[in-house]
């Protein structure tokens, strides 16, 4: 691969859908969070929590409660993390956007 076809912060394919914004901004990205999103967030934050509790039983009983609440935390910036890369690809035409073209197109 040539190394002038990436570069921090560029995305080289083509949208297949229309582009709402070619370049969002965080609050723009954040914005256009749907229920799905956050639903998502605190579904990953609710299965990751009973991990933390069980992993914290291991060896150190009394680890069970920060290793749940750690666990929550890196599930819900798990959450977070994809539900803006969803959310961005939807504004920059690489994912199906349809609801967004409605919004902003109107």
């Amino acid at each position: 691969l040539a190394a002038s076809c990436f570069a921090m912060g560029v995305y080289s394919d083509v949208p297949k859908y229309p582009v709402i914004k070619a370049k969002p901004q965080f609050s723009d990205v954040t914005a256009n969070f749907g229920a799905k999103e956050y639903q998502n967030m605190a579904i990953v934050t609710a299965l990751s929590m009973p991990f933390g509790y069980f992993a914290g039983t291991a060896r150190v009983p009394q680890m069970r409660g920060p290793s749940m609440w750690m666990a929550g935390f890196i599930g819900l910036s798990f959450g977070f993390c994809r539900a803006y890369q969803e959310s961005g690809f939807r504004l920059m035409g690489l994912a199906a956007n349809d609801d967004e073209v409605r919004k902003y197109r109107s």
